[in-house]
């Protein structure tokens, strides 16, 4: 601010404050001392009033992009601070209900807390290499060294299996799709190598145009599963004109200016670049909706057959009770019947029958869909505890999420 202006602003402000304080003692003399005790809490008040001007006068550009009345309006985008607090009451309820506050770290037993956090992916994708290899995307783990020796591991791994490019690096304790990358070149390899320092995954990727999301449960004993739901992934792109950049081309499309912050961000200096007349630009890669892929309800993907094959492949993984398959696959009728489609991840107790996030669902229907997931991980929690499967303390559960927030802040933006 020029000194000019800031000496102005603060005489003018000044002036009526000293001559109330002089007012106040000279005609409230008998009062004055209690008129003065609660001038700290008007002082306080106007502190934070002054606080929140600060923060909207530097982030304010910010805070209109995330706040505007469209973005309000589509609850699909709502911050998880404004979302997820009617979940969070239900699980402190369901805690109470169940004595517990860590139970859902024992619903799957097979997983670290049981796939809450802290969960290895390269230990559940082994398993599954190894009992449904032909519907797993080969994976492997490249231990925490140095660069240099990294890199030779990543380049030993793609000639013994013959892995080609593009392919997939991926933190191996991650969630939300944070640290995904598809690999186009060694160069890259060696960008992402001098940014992450945490193991890592390198995944064989799997070209098919579909990707799908399947929210499958089984309680212990029980010799069926079930499947919650089925959401389908849409990957959105813009379509060049020969004229408009890419920045202009996402702010122009209705839903992609909703979350332009999130595409702008991943693509930097590329979004000033013009692309041609019928070209088509993905805006993301990763099947995430954080990261800005489109959710849609797949219901009509579901069958006996589809079931059937999820059953079978989860029966054998050893103590998984509950969680989502992310998979890959090329038609919708070869879905159905439970053939040839690829396993990508597997999340755990955490995860979420994300179909829930399809625009077209109301508010209420997607929290009515979260509390019976949540629902049912409770049950499933308190069964194996039942079975004299022990809960690790909340404290053990937090003391791991906190190790995972630190180590996720060096992930790159996801694909």
């Amino acid at each position: 601010m020029p000194p000019w202006s800031f000496i102005t602003i603060t005489a003018t402000t000044a002036f009526p404050w000293t001559l109330f304080m002089f007012l106040l003692a000279r005609l409230a003399a008998m009062r004055g001392t209690q008129l003065m005790s609660r001038l700290d809490s008007v002082a306080l008040s106007m502190l934070c009033v002054f606080g929140l001007l600060a923060v909207w006068g530097v982030w304010r550009q910010q805070i209109r992009v995330r706040l505007t009345v469209a973005r309000l309006s589509k609850w699909e985008f709502w911050p998880a601070w404004i979302f997820y607090p009617p979940v969070a009451l239900y699980c402190v309820w369901q805690s109470i209900k169940y004595h517990s506050f860590s139970l859902p770290a024992v619903a799957n037993l097979n997983q670290k807390n049981g796939g809450i956090v802290g969960e290895s992916k390269i230990g559940i994708l082994s398993e599954l290499m190894t009992m449904s290899p032909e519907l797993t995307a080969e994976a492997f783990l490249v231990e925490a060294d140095s660069a240099a020796i990294r890199l030779a591991r990543i380049s030993e791994l793609c000639l013994r299996h013959e892995i080609g490019m593009p392919f997939v690096l991926k933190p191996d304790i991650a969630q939300r799709g944070a640290g995904f990358k598809k690999i186009q070149s060694m160069e890259e390899v060696r960008e992402y190598l001098s940014r992450v320092s945490a193991p890592l995954i390198l995944q064989r990727y799997v070209a098919a145009p579909y990707e799908a999301g399947v929210f499958y449960y089984r309680f212990p004993g029980e010799p069926k599963g079930h499947i919650l739901g089925i959401t389908q992934k849409v990957f959105p792109c813009v379509t060049g004109d020969g004229i408009r950049t890419i920045r202009e081309l996402i702010e122009a499309d209705s839903r992609a200016r909703l979350i332009a912050h999130t595409y702008l961000k991943r693509f930097g200096a590329e979004t000033e670049r013009v692309i041609a007349r019928g070209e088509q630009f993905r805006l993301v890669e990763a099947g995430n909706h954080c990261q800005g892929c489109e959710f849609r309800d797949g219901s009509e993907l579901f069958t006996r057959e589809l079931l059937d094959t999820f059953d079978s492949i989860s029966q054998n993984l050893r103590g998984f009770f509950v969680g989502r398959f992310d998979v890959r696959y090329w038609s919708d009728d070869e879905l159905r019947q439970g053939q040839n489609f690829q396993i990508i991840e597997l999340n755990g107790a955490a995860s979420e029958p994300t179909h829930v996030y399809d625009s077209r669902n109301s508010l209420w229907s997607a929290y009515r869909t979260l509390f019976h997931q949540w629902r049912i991980v409770y049950t499933i929690g308190a069964a194996n505890r039942r079975l004299g499967f022990r809960p690790p303390s909340p404290y053990a559960v937090w003391r791991d999420w906190r190790e995972f927030a630190t180590q996720a802040c060096e992930f790159p933006l996801a694909d």
